[in-house]
């Protein structure tokens, strides 16, 4: 049975939707591969979208079954390349899956073209819907983590008990044009939910269910199996929240210290679950860079959504400068509370961290869907000015808010462009 994956792309193209593989595929495709299936991989991030191109895959390779991964803002894509497939070969089966088919997936299953919609973590599932569809044994309602079609419309069944990460082989990576990513080493260190909740985040929606880091050993023999095959000289490990277990992240950097060939490495984590000891120690164990979600530079708004002190984010960045790792930082306009004056505030401490030594990085807010922001729109006064998923791209502004109308918050952006000169996000 032929498998083809593919990674739906951003409307726009930019640096950051190219800058790393697409790791959710490259696991989805070494478990299909383990299990005997023949599998390619697309991810038009890299080339831009050539419905051409996926007429040529189709008419080429004729694949059995075509799995999509789509967010919110790849979803009309994905949507376009799920039409195509099925006005070429009608007998081909289209699944899309990603984060915006597992939080709506009934609106997924409500077009012609997607025959199957994966809920959650997708190895398992594809490789019982691919065994279902070579041989025909069972049921699509047996398949956990599967939506389905029947003459009784969309069915979704139960999600699937999620499996430890280390359950997997290494991703297939070679499945993916390497050579066309920024940051082509990344290593995902674990999955599951977050505890912080924060209300513009959909990662516990997604992913539900507790976080699940994977074994530090395995983790350095990944890491190390990249520098051995590839010659990686740098890996980004791939966790909103790195340092959330200061044990589990001293014992990779034990392990890390002594590789033969340790590449550098890059994470991203909060303010609140790193020190200056830690830091050092991560420095010294390879770090050169960090990002720090800090979101605003409000107390008010930070006490709302994001639960730090504005204390605690210039220590931060002030402790990892004087280890020598590089720092970002993060920002996101508006939340919902935010007015003039929390705004100002905002610019004045994005030139304060600026003036510590780190970059920043600003984007606007996009509520989308799972988000506390999105299901709450109306009480807490966001105005949605686009139904659009494409526009969900935290590139531009899609709301309003009860303080701040969509003029005010463009000018209030601007004002911060001009008066830092610092933002590359906004585009």
């Amino acid at each position: 049975m032929k498998i083809v994956l593919i990674n739906s792309p951003v409307r726009r193209r930019s640096p950051h939707s190219r800058l790393a593989p697409p790791l959710g595929l490259a696991y989805i495709a070494s478990v299909l591969l383990m299990e005997g299936y023949e599998v390619s991989a697309v991810d038009f991030n890299v080339s831009g979208l050539n419905l051409n191109r996926v007429d040529r895959l189709v008419e080429v390779e004729k694949p059995a079954l075509v799995g999509i991964s789509a967010h919110t803002e790849t979803y009309p894509n994905a949507l376009q390349i799920a039409r195509r497939i099925k006005a070429k070969a009608p007998e081909t089966k289209v699944v899309l899956g990603g984060p915006h088919p597992t939080l709506l997936p009934g609106e997924i299953l409500a077009e012609e073209a997607v025959d199957f919609v994966v809920v959650g973590e997708g190895e398992e599932t594809m490789v019982e819907l691919a065994r279902h569809l070579t041989t025909g044994l069972g049921e699509p309602g047996d398949i956990k983590g599967l939506g389905y079609k029947d003459r009784a419309g969309p069915r979704v069944n139960a999600r699937r008990k999620p499996l430890h990460p280390d359950a997997f082989p290494y991703p297939a990576r070679e499945l993916f044009p390497l050579e066309f990513y920024e940051d082509k080493w990344n290593v995902l260190t674990a999955r599951g939910g977050c505890p912080f909740k924060c209300p513009f985040c959909s990662a516990s929606a997604i992913w539900g269910g507790r976080r699940r880091a994977r074994i530090p050993k395995h983790v350095v023999g990944e890491v190390e199996a990249l520098s051995e095959r590839y010659g990686a000289t740098y890996v980004f490990f791939a966790d909103d929240i790195f340092t959330l277990n200061h044990r589990w992240v001293r014992e990779l950097l034990d392990l890390l210290v002594k590789l033969d060939r340790r590449p550098e490495w890059g994470c991203a984590t909060r303010v609140d679950l790193v020190d200056q000891k830690l830091l050092r120690e991560m420095a010294k164990a390879g770090c050169r860079a960090i990002q720090f979600g800090v979101e605003s530079g409000s107390q008010r708004i930070l006490d709302s959504v994001k639960g730090i002190k504005k204390e605690q984010v210039l220590r931060a960045v002030q402790a990892a400068v004087g280890a020598g790792i590089e720092v970002a930082s993060s920002f996101m306009i508006p939340f919902p509370e935010d007015t003039r004056e929390s705004i100002k505030e905002t610019k004045d401490f994005i030139k304060q961290l600026y003036y510590a030594g780190s970059k920043v990085l600003l984007s606007y807010t996009s509520p989308y869907p799972g988000t506390h922001f999105y299901q709450n729109a109306a009480e807490l006064g966001i105005k949605l000015l686009t139904d659009r998923w494409e526009e969900f791209d935290a590139k531009h502004n899609v709301l309003e808010t009860k303080h701040l109308s969509a003029q005010e918050i463009e000018e209030l952006v601007q004002e911060i462009v001009e008066e830092t000169g610092l933002i590359k996000a906004v585009v």
